[in-house]
C-alpha cells in the first residue's frame, strides 16, 4: 500500500462517515496519539466527511489520513498492523469477520451488535470502550507494538462463519421449522 510506511504503525478503519460509525470519538482518541508513530488511515466516505475532515485539521491530526472509498479494502486489512472499529452501534459488523479473514488483528469499541460474536477475545481482536479515549489510545498503542499470528486470527473467523457452516446452521434452522 504506497500509503502505508514502514516508520509508522499502520491503523485502519472503514466505514460509512457517518455518526453512526463513530470516527468522530477515533479522532479524539487519535488526539491521545499524536505523539506517536501510528497513522490512522480511514476507508469511505459519506455525510459527514466534511465535519470529521474539520475535526481531524482543527484537532491539528497529520497522523490521520482519509482515503475515500477502495474498490480492494482487503489489501489495506492484510497489510495493516490493527484494525479498528470505532461504531456506536452496529448489526452484524461484516468488516469485522473481513478483517480477520486478511489476518488482521482487531479492536472494537465495545458497542451494540454482533462484535462478540465474532471477537475472540485475545485471539482475533479485542473489545474497549472508545467512550473511554485514553484506555482506547492505549489499548491501539500497545496492541500496534505486538505480532499477531495471521493464520490464528484467519482460522478464529473461518472456523465459525465459513459458508458452509452458516449454510449449515440455515439448514438446521429450517428443518425445524418443518
Amino acid at each position: 500500500i504506497k500509503e502505508f510506511s514502514s516508520e509508522f504503525k499502520n491503523v485502519v478503519a472503514i466505514g460509512n462517515l457517518s455518526q453512526r460509525k463513530g470516527f468522530d470519538l477515533l479522532l479524539t482518541v487519535f488526539e491521545k496519539l499524536k505523539e506517536e508513530k501510528i497513522k490512522l488511515f480511514i476507508l469511505g466516505d459519506g455525510a459527514d466527511k466534511g465535519k470529521l475532515i474539520e475535526q481531524k485539521e482543527k484537532s491539528e491530526l497529520i497522523n490521520v489520513e482519509f482515503l475515500g472509498n477502495k474498490k480492494n479494502p482487503y489489501s489495506y486489512l492484510a497489510q495493516a498492523d490493527l484494525f479498528v472499529l470505532s461504531s456506536r452501534y452496529e448489526g452484524f459488523p461484516n468488516v469485522l469477520l473481513e478483517a480477520g479473514v486478511c489476518g488482521t488483528y482487531a479492536l472494537a469499541n465495545n458497542c451494540p451488535g454482533g462484535i462478540n460474536e465474532i471477537i475472540e477475545e485475545k485471539v482475533n481482536g479485542e473489545i474497549a470502550s472508545i467512550e473511554n479515549p485514553e484506555l482506547f489510545a492505549e489499548r491501539i498503542k500497545i496492541l500496534c507494538q505486538q505480532n499477531f499470528d495471521k493464520n490464528r486470527i484467519q482460522k478464529s473467523i473461518i472456523s465459525r462463519f465459513s459458508k458452509e457452516i452458516i449454510l449449515e446452521k440455515y439448514e438446521q434452522v429450517f428443518d425445524e421449522l418443518q
